[in-house]
């Protein structure tokens, strides 16, 4: 029988299926429908960096259309705002809760408020620690290095000060994906999630004014990370999880092939509902046995770069065989 089991930032998984940081893993009971849904392991609803900065006080308005997807779904479905002690609670429960890992999840735009609250995180028995960085671009002076320093340093205060492996989330918009990697990594990530999905906004031309967009990812959004995975795998020296675009068992198997340690899903749960873990994994497995692979270990990276015979496929010559039709 095919073997499933994944190590991811240290932790053993039973699969490599995470349900990532959102509403449907807001709650211990949340959290403990993931695991008897047959989750590897679970990444809590994140806590904001500005209720770290102001529990009571509602986000300025000024601060919206955010940037991260999961901070509009706090202000439009709940007014959903975890105290730190309440957060702290989540993590406690869900530690006692579940056999599984439980990932804690921070989101950061600076490296102020987080390393005296991490080692309380750690305290209360989070497993591992993601640190979900969002940080959107918006001043003109403001250099590419500098941005990249800020992601750094929030890494790295925090990786000093707390006993938990790290994963890293980041969204692909860098200047040189590969060197920031190598940076996070030294900084003390042992991970990197790929990538944050971004909340988008439309507009409303009826009303004449912001709205917001469709914030579900659809399979077709499966290749940006699969393409930085394959390069990354075996260069950036920690382990990757790919994020955005997994909505079925294929998928699964696809980011594995490329180099992926994990998975991360989230709106394929939302269509689909939790028995969507299940058929995944059996996905998986069925693959893994109508291919004579017993363990992931087995196949995991045979498509990154790192082990083409070819590399230059997964950069420009595939960039224009697609345009000009070289076969």
């Amino acid at each position: 029988m095919a073997d499933l089991s994944v190590k991811y930032m240290g932790l053993d998984l039973s699969n490599p299926i995470i349900v990532s940081s959102s509403s449907l893993t807001g709650t211990v009971d949340k959290v403990k429908r993931c695991e008897d849904s047959g989750a590897g392991a679970v990444v809590l609803k994140s806590l904001f960096e500005e209720q770290i900065e102001s529990e009571a006080e509602q986000i300025d308005n000024e601060s919206w259309p955010y940037p991260h997807p999961e901070a509009f779904d706090y202000m439009r479905q709940m007014g959903m705002r975890l105290g730190q002690d309440e957060y702290l609670k989540l993590v406690e429960g869900a530690g006692q809760a579940l056999s599984i890992p439980v990932i804690a999840s921070l989101n950061c735009v600076s490296p102020r408020w987080w390393n005296s609250y991490a080692e309380r995180l750690a305290g209360a028995g989070a497993d591992g620690l993601e640190l979900n960085i969002s940080i959107m671009p918006r001043d003109y002076n403001q250099r590419a290095a500098e941005i990249e320093m800020v992601v750094i340093k929030i890494v790295e205060s925090i990786s000093k000060r707390v006993d938990l492996p790290i994963a890293v989330k980041i969204g692909p918009y860098f200047t040189s994906l590969p060197n920031l990697a190598v940076g996070l990594r030294r900084a003390g990530a042992e991970a990197l999630v790929l990538f944050n999905r971004f909340y988008q906004f439309d507009i409303n031309i009826d009303k004449v004014e912001l709205a917001p967009g469709y914030h579900f990812s659809s399979s077709h959004e499966i290749h940006l990370p699969l393409r930085w995975i394959a390069i990354l795998y075996n260069q950036a020296g920690c382990d990757l999880s790919a994020s955005t675009g997994v909505h079925d068992g294929s998928g699964v198997v696809k980011q594995l092939l490329a180099g992926a340690a994990a998975v991360q899903i989230c709106s394929t749960l939302f269509i689909n509902g939790l028995g969507q873990i299940e058929k995944m994994v059996e996905e998986v497995k069925s693959w893994m046995e109508k291919n004579n692979y017993d363990s992931i270990a087995d196949f995991k990276g045979r498509l990154s770069q790192g082990e083409s015979e070819n590399p230059e496929f997964y950069e420009r010559f595939q960039y224009i065989k697609a345009l000009v039709g070289i076969e």
